[in-house]
């Protein structure tokens, strides 16, 4: 299955590709990964790329992580989401999510896929506090 998806990273400035080089540190090289930045280009100079980007692979599901829904991030993949009917957002991107994707996409339908990347990346968050005076 995991030729089956691409997987779109899009963000403010460049924490997406600093995302993929952690995962990859991880776990080694993805295919079928491309890391996006609002930090040079315009939004239709970006959906450009990305659709040209699209139309290069076979990939039927496209994934797009964002960073947080409601940004200019997001609003770029919902309108080239809009075009691309088996194509899913996943918003607040973090590193236990991107990993618990690349390590269970050859085993789970991509339904349960996306289900359990988002409740991992809810468990990755935590909070451990000190005592409080």
């Amino acid at each position: 299955m995991k030729e089956d998806i691409a997987v779109f990273l899009i963000s403010h400035e460049y924490l997406a590709s600093a995302l993929l080089k952690a995962v990859e540190k991880i776990i080694g090289p993805q295919e079928n990964v491309f890391a996006y930045s609002n930090s040079k280009d315009s939004l239709p100079l970006l959906a450009d790329k990305i659709t040209a980007q699209i139309q290069e692979i076979t990939a039927f599901h496209i994934v797009f992580f964002i960073d947080m829904m409601g940004g200019s991030c997001w609003a770029l993949a919902n309108m080239i989401r809009k075009k691309y009917p088996t194509s899913t957002i996943i918003s607040g991107m973090n590193l236990p999510m991107l990993l618990s994707l690349f390590t269970s996409m050859d085993e789970l339908s991509f339904d349960e896929l996306v289900k359990k990347v988002k409740d991992n990346g809810i468990r990755g968050i935590q909070s451990i506090a000190g005592e409080s005076k």
